[in-house]
């Protein structure tokens, strides 16, 4: 087990999270995680491609039909 300090970044908190962790995660600098609180634990975790590319059309949908979408929804 490690013991780290929470850090101020700008306005909000970081944390460093040493090497051989982000090795034994298979994690490593610049990969993109998904964060999720469960039983007051925060959980870190690669995230899921597939996830992604489905918010990404998403976002893309809204964006491009913001207009159809908020006729619709009166």
């Amino acid at each position: 087990m490690h013991t780290t300090k929470l850090t101020k970044v700008g306005n909000s908190t970081g944390i460093t999270i040493p090497r051989d962790v982000l090795a034994e995660a298979h994690l490593d600098r610049g990969d993109e995680v998904t964060l999720s609180v469960r039983d007051g634990r925060i959980e870190i975790a690669k995230s899921d491609d597939t996830y992604s590319k489905a918010m990404d059309a998403g976002r893309a949908f809204s964006t491009r039909y913001r207009r159809a979408m908020a006729v619709l929804a009166k």
